[in-house]
């Protein structure tokens, strides 16, 4: 299973700071941690295994590590101006325990990114749980990055949506708007996301509710698929050329 999302960060917010990205991105890793304590500890990624056992990006809950901000700094040490990546790795060497997370930032005026990637032992089962789990960790990204979407689908759905220049909806898709069923009939299900306030700021559009999302069920992937030519229609899915106007 893989995540994605896109945010625009107000301007300098964060800027070359480790510790407010590592700190913002807990309560995503919280929740991936509630799904499966394989997702509980995390590594800075390294050239390989054994240097990245070296580096742990937590010492405990929501707090960076010493050692994983020295290396962040040292890495970037002369470029505080240009774009950075922080990633990071389970630990798991098997493939179907594996997972990792990739976070760019300081990227204006592009938007910044979030690529959450999940192994799995099969095509039709997810380690994170059924329908509800997988919203709560798209809710928790939304929550963390006020972003343009938040895609959640196996991976290689990629090649299966319908527009190239614009997210797909896959198993379900974050927007950050107020979205109703007679906007969407083709949605299984459309979740409400709250801020404070008990105030809706989006949306999540769910195209399968009884069964894990799958590529190989034709139709999940017909269904996602209608999905999106109705949000084109409706005027509500972004084009990745315009995320870098908007402002979380």
């Amino acid at each position: 299973m893989q995540f994605i999302a896109q945010y625009q960060d107000s301007k300098d917010i964060g800027l070359s700071d480790f510790q407010f990205q590592l700190t913002r991105l807990w309560p995503v890793i919280s929740v991936l941690a509630s799904k499966d304590p394989r997702l509980a500890e995390w590594f800075l990624q390294g050239a390989n295994e054994k240097d990245a056992q070296l580096y742990p990006v937590y010492d405990a809950k929501a707090t960076p590590s010493p050692a994983a901000m020295a290396v962040l700094k040292e890495q970037y040490r002369n470029e505080k101006a240009l774009a950075k990546t922080i990633g990071m790795w389970n630990g798991q060497t098997v493939k179907k325990d594996g997972a990792s997370i990739v976070v760019t930032f300081d990227t204006a005026p592009m938007p910044g990114d979030v690529d959450i990637s999940i192994g799995e032992e099969s095509a039709t089962s997810s380690r994170l749980g059924d329908g509800d789990a997988i919203a709560q960790i798209v809710a928790a990204v939304a929550h963390a990055y006020a972003p343009a979407y938040v895609t959640a689908a196996p991976r290689k759905y990629m090649a299966k949506q319908v527009f190239d220049d614009k997210p797909g909806v896959g198993w379900m898709l974050y927007l950050p708007k107020v979205i109703t069923a007679q906007q969407i009939p083709e949605a299984r299900a459309l979740i409400p996301v709250y801020a404070a306030g008990n105030r809706q700021t989006g949306t999540i559009i769910v195209s399968v509710t009884d069964a894990v999302f799958s590529l190989a069920n034709p139709e999940h992937v017909e269904i996602a698929n209608r999905i999106e030519v109705r949000l084109v229609d409706q005027d509500l899915l972004p084009r990745y050329s315009d995320i870098s106007g908007s402002h979380g």
